[in-house]
């Protein structure tokens, strides 16, 4: 894992994953009939679920359309799933608000140009290795997992320390 400056993660509130290509491979595979199928990491799914117990907020936000993506927030009951928006800032926007939290409680990770925005507001941003140079030059934290791979457990588990929650969680078992 790369981080490019020391982080405070004591004022975030809320973690918020881009689907394709962070929580997924960022394949896309469809049958001969155009059914589109995802795989997810069950690493990441429950790093996801550890930050919720622990009091933050978890959302979900994809550009696309995908049945197999809302599935899977379903699943992990997350607090909000958006999709199908190009401004993902703008879709954000009311969500933040109707949780009464602020960009500089916002952390943020997408790995392509759609997330760029998000990735600049964000109070800690991070992407995977496989991410264009240009978005790896604006995140905060590079991970060393690909999407779909544990990059979401790995951001989670760093969030969750810093914050002192891992060891309290670790704990409880």
């Amino acid at each position: 894992m790369n981080m490019t400056k020391k982080l405070n993660f004591s004022d975030i509130e809320i973690l918020v994953f881009d689907v394709d290509g962070v929580l997924t491979d960022g394949k896309i595979y469809l049958s001969e009939n155009g059914v589109e199928t995802k795989t997810f990491f069950a690493h990441d799914g429950a790093g996801m679920k550890m930050a919720k117990k622990s009091g933050l907020k978890v959302g979900m936000i994809s550009a696309r359309k995908s049945h197999a993506a809302s599935f899977r927030a379903k699943e992990l009951e997350v607090d909000f799933y958006i999709e199908g928006c190009k401004d993902k800032y703008k879709a954000l926007k009311p969500i933040l608000k109707e949780f009464k939290i602020d960009v500089k409680n916002l952390f943020y990770m997408g790995d392509d140009i759609v997330d760029l925005e998000l990735l600049k507001l964000a109070a800690i941003s991070a992407t995977v290795p496989n991410a264009p140079a240009y978005i790896k030059d604006c995140a905060d934290i590079v991970t060393s997992k690909n999407g779909g791979c544990g990059a979401v457990r790995e951001v989670c588990d760093i969030i969750l320390k810093e914050k002192g929650f891992l060891l309290k969680f670790l704990n409880s078992f």
